[in-house]
């Protein structure tokens, strides 16, 4: 499993997807702080760390290493701040993506050092990344409210100068997109099959 878990398993892999959907949301926290804790100690007690960095990347992190001081979380809490703190020392790297980013740790969010910012319009999500960056970047949050889709607000070590950048579109666009909801509720199914819907919701297999 851990060979797996880190992509040199039978068919090596340069990405390795852990997906948590079909977990319970209260048993998430602690499935979280697992994994980030395997990772961190995997390189830890690894010699060749150096060649071998590994990158947790924390998709909607506000569920499980929130701001607040909730005992439930305390654990993936602790497990994804001590890579954020100590993990470049060993080659271990976070990513943290939010759409709350006020509601993510505080201490894991001030150690991130580059910040890709999509469009924000609620105030205290603006206002909470103006006080991240850098006193003379702080301005430029102003203008996280009007991005359009796919455009992102780029600060921090990886550029030499803050950046407005577009990325392309995925083509095939992935199941992660959004629905039509208007043009479905005109020419969607009449009709399902509920039974194996269920059948599938019991064996958890999507």
């Amino acid at each position: 499993m851990l060979r797996d878990f880190v992509g040199l398993g039978t068919q090596k892999a340069a990405v390795t997807v852990i997906d948590l959907s079909s977990v319970p949301f209260d048993v998430r926290p602690t499935v979280a702080a697992q994994i980030g804790r395997l990772a961190f100690e995997f390189n830890y007690w690894n010699p060749d760390y150096r060649e071998f960095p590994i990158l947790l990347m924390c998709e909607e992190a506000h569920a499980y290493i929130p701001r607040a001081s909730e005992s439930q979380f305390a654990g993936s809490r602790k497990s994804m701040e001590r890579i954020a703190k100590e993990g470049r020392k060993y080659g271990v790297g976070l990513a943290v993506v939010s759409q709350r980013p006020h509601e993510v740790s505080e201490t894991v969010l001030a150690q991130c050092g580059t910040f890709i910012c999509l469009r924000i319009t609620n105030p205290d999500d603006q206002s909470y990344v103006r006080s991240l960056v850098p006193e003379s970047e702080g301005d430029l949050v102003n203008v996280l409210a009007g991005l359009g889709r796919g455009e992102a607000l780029v600060l921090g070590e990886a550029v030499p100068l803050p950046t407005r950048v577009q990325f392309e579109r995925p083509n095939p666009t992935p199941n992660s997109d959004d629905v039509d909801f208007y043009g479905k509720w005109k020419t969607g199914p009449t009709d399902l099959e509920v039974d194996a819907i269920v059948k599938r919701w019991r064996s958890q297999e999507r």
